[in-house]
């Protein structure tokens, strides 16, 4: 018997990207969404999908670190709401969890089901990386044909976030913790950079090796700037490490079928897009020339959603 293949959509960071293309046209936002999932799955054979979203409110990083990500206005978060309902529309499976952002509950929904279905995560940032592995594909869309033998996706190896950010996969969030992560409004520690964070861990292997060795080493060498911080570097690795305990519903996989879900296009997206099936703007071809033309990849991607 063939094992199920699980898609865990990072819904949030797809829906920022179809909002943006679309322009407030949330037919059209609806049908972006769709087209980056539903062409994702069908490049990775996924049988299986669910998508997580941010819940609305503070999350328990903004308990442990009240400035964090406190530049995003919301704005972003008021063009997503209606994306997602219409997503929801269509039979999607969406999960959202109270105190959580979505990508705990991708990584805690990964958790859950990894026992019963091989897992590809999808996402447009790069937070979920940390989880790249032999038992976890990670995949971004890229645009129809932009990918590799002419996929819709980049499908990332370890060695790929190796050549983009310095270290392994299990070290991103021990990375961003170090040289901070500027999107999200995580200062990192002072006077450490992108290459200082990668020399410290390339070095020491572990934050909490590079942690204890600081308190010896000699003045000039670059692990004593975490002399004395120890406290605010453990702050900073809660806020950029991924969790994977948040208290997702116990779904059952069947729950999660590609098969139920209706996906829209062209008057279906304007009916899923709209309650009362009166969504407005007119439905172009905006956006599968633009998923078909220059690629996504070519779309600048807002970092507030």
């Amino acid at each position: 018997m063939t094992q199920p293949h699980l898609l865990v959509v990072d819904a949030q960071s797809l829906a920022g990207r179809a909002a943006h293309v679309a322009a407030g046209d949330i037919a059209n936002g609806v049908r972006l969404w769709c087209q980056m999932a539903r062409g994702a799955a069908l490049d990775v054979g996924a049988t299986h999908l669910v998508a997580a979203w941010d819940h609305e409110g503070p999350t328990f990083r903004h308990a442990l670190f009240p400035s964090y990500k406190h530049r995003r206005t919301g704005s972003m978060r008021a063009r997503i709401t209606p994306i997602r309902e219409g997503v929801e529309a269509t039979g999607v499976v969406s999960v959202s969890v109270e105190q959580f952002e979505g990508d705990d509950s991708v990584a805690s929904l990964m958790a859950r089901f990894q026992p019963e279905a091989r897992i590809t995560l999808l996402s447009n940032d790069s937070d979920l990386l940390q989880f790249v592995s032999e038992g976890v594909a990670v995949a971004t869309y890229v645009g129809v044909g932009k990918g590799q033998n002419g996929e819709r996706i980049k499908r990332w190896t370890a060695a790929d976030v190796h050549t983009r950010f310095g270290v392994l996969p299990p070290q991103l969030p021990a990375f961003k913790a170090l040289c901070g992560e500027e999107g999200d409004d995580i200062p990192g520690v002072k006077n450490i950079g992108k290459g200082t964070a990668v020399k410290l861990l390339r070095r020491w292997q572990s934050l909490e090796k590079a942690l204890e060795a600081s308190e010896f080493v000699s003045h000039r060498d670059d692990t004593a700037k975490l002399a004395g911080q120890h406290d605010h570097v453990r702050l900073m690795l809660q806020l950029t490490t991924i969790r994977t305990d948040a208290p997702v519903p116990m779904l059952p996989l069947s729950d999660c079928s590609i098969s139920t879900v209706s996906w829209p296009s062209g008057s279906a997206a304007r009916m899923a897009a709209s309650p009362d099936g009166s969504a407005t703007g007119s439905t172009t071809d905006g956006i599968t020339r633009m998923a078909a033309g220059p690629g996504l990849e070519a779309v600048p991607f807002p970092e507030e959603y």
